[in-house]
């Protein structure tokens, strides 16, 4: 899981660990692909590979953004 989001914000860092959470029992009983790349941003403008992941967890809002939009 790759966040593109900063740490000192408390929202992204607790989605994140639901993420993980969710998927923990698939990726230790190996029932996920090899690979599997999954971001995290606050919006398709931040820099990464979102619009690439197999999965992209994104948040349309101000609350987010280190600079306004």
């Amino acid at each position: 899981v790759h966040c593109h989001t900063p740490g000192p914000h408390r929202r992204p860092s607790g989605i994140v660990k639901a993420v993980l959470d969710d998927l923990y029992d698939d990726f230790c009983g190996m029932r996920m692909p090899a690979q599997v790349r999954i971001a995290l941003a606050c919006c398709l403008n931040m820099c990464g590979a979102v619009h690439c992941s197999d999965i992209a967890i994104l948040f349309f809002g101000v609350f987010l953004h280190r600079k306004k939009p």
